[in-house]
């Protein structure tokens, strides 16, 4: 895997999953594209933060299946992703209207991917790649 192809993540959260990583590298170029209402009066788009909870639940669903696919249990794994998921929508829900919050929660899911894909996906991927 070339790390050109996944553009916002960097080699050392590659996981050598395909659908993983590339999920992983969507996610980082779309909070990216959130920085832009952080620094401007103009609220969120509400279409911005139905598509990143879609993008969460369809990335957290992608991970469920190839591991139920490959045979593992993924409780531990799941229980993780349903508190995120559930804390960046209150987030997002509470968030005023001038996104005051929005960087705040921005570096908030950056750093829990990262954290997250060290302890959890990456040995999710040994896993799901010693099976097939």
């Amino acid at each position: 895997m070339s790390n050109h192809q996944y553009s916002m993540l960097p080699l050392s959260l590659h996981t050598h999953v395909h659908e993983i990583d590339t999920e992983h590298n969507e996610l980082f170029e779309f909070l990216e594209s959130f920085k832009e209402y952080c620094f401007d009066s103009t609220p969120m788009p509400q279409l911005k933060r139905d598509t990143l909870h879609q993008m969460l639940e369809s990335h957290f669903e992608t991970e469920a299946h190839l591991a139920e696919k490959a045979g593992l249990n993924f409780s531990y794994h799941e229980a993780a992703h349903d508190n995120m998921l559930d804390m960046v929508m209150r987030s997002l829900n509470q968030m005023s209207s001038k996104n005051s919050d929005l960087y705040s929660l921005i570096r908030y899911i950056g750093y829990w991917f990262e954290k997250h894909i060290l302890d959890y996906d990456i040995q999710l991927a040994r896993n799901i790649l010693t099976v097939y």
